[in-house]
């Protein structure tokens, strides 16, 4: 049974600026170090709740039978992105050229909401807030439009918190690979695999830290991880704890040498990726589009 992190990552995380970021996301609120550069950014998302801190979903929200999408222009809040979807994140799309994302991505136009480079003392995580903005707010008016959920500050703060997190253990878990590269002499880099196995993992993780299992978090979730790109959307055959930690053995080879010798592989395999995860070694950057 996969465990919680410790208070060690949490307090990673923390210093990561979970708060800021959630701030961003939810109300477009950037941090002094920000302000100068995206002054555009402090239009904030105020006035989308009303005097009891209830979203109203009519003046962000598209609700019609057939789609459901936010009525937000986007730049007049100093978000670039060239995408309108959370589907446009999920989903094949003729410009996504599938190649080895180990190494840095120059171009972060590119439909991802965050990116792993790999190590170089130490590895680094890059969050897209603009991308992450847009996948966050059209799944919100999903919520509001076809499922009617009324949502409130308190609620979509912990949606904002969620995805931030699902992001983030994402990326983490490219780094954990990352490193069993350097300890491991069989381990060999799949994209496919390994892309299946960090949505698997996000997945696991983030139930983990949902405070409740309430509906509008499962539905939340069950939208913000319906991949159908290849690879992330295999992330299905590993919904249990111990699919997943199986193909993590096999897939970072310790399976076959254990094996032989008896020994329990699943508990191996969680206490690597959990050491690292603790002790992750890794910077973290928010990136803007230009």
């Amino acid at each position: 049974m996969m465990r919680t992190l410790n208070k060690r990552l949490q307090k990673d995380i923390e210093n990561f600026k979970l708060n800021d970021l959630i701030q961003m996301l939810v109300y477009n609120i950037f941090p002094n170090e920000y302000k100068r550069e995206y002054a555009i950014r402090r239009i904030q998302f105020e006035h989308w709740f009303d005097k009891k801190d209830k979203l109203i979903k009519d003046q962000i929200c598209a609700c019609s039978n057939n789609h459901d999408s936010t009525l937000i222009e986007w730049s007049k809040y100093g978000n670039q992105s060239p995408f309108k979807s959370y589907r446009d994140f999920l989903s094949e799309r003729e410009d996504r050229n599938f190649r080895d994302f180990s190494n840095e991505i120059s171009d972060l136009r590119m439909n991802t909401l965050g990116t792993y480079r790999r190590m170089r003392s130490p590895g680094l995580i890059t969050i897209n807030i603009d991308n992450m903005q847009i996948f966050f707010w059209s799944i919100i008016c999903e919520l509001s439009c076809k499922n009617r959920y009324t949502l409130t500050r308190e609620k979509i703060e912990e949606l904002a918190r969620l995805c931030i997190l699902k992001t983030l253990y994402h990326e983490l878990f490219h780094h954990f690979t990352d490193v069993q590269s350097y300890i491991t002499r069989k381990f060999r880099y799949d994209y496919f695999t390994e892309e299946a196995l960090a949505v698997a993992c996000s997945r696991h993780m983030v139930g983990f830290e949902a405070q409740n299992n309430t509906p509008f978090v499962s539905d939340f979730l069950n939208l913000a991880y319906s991949y159908t790109l290849p690879g992330y959307s295999d992330w299905v055959d590993y919904k249990s704890d111990e699919q997943f930690l199986l193909k993590l053995s096999e897939y970072i080879e310790i399976t076959e040498p254990l094996s032989h010798m008896g020994q329990d592989i699943t508990p191996i395999a969680e206490a690597l990726l959990y050491s690292i995860f603790e002790n992750p070694n890794t910077e973290f950057r928010l990136e803007f589009f230009s």
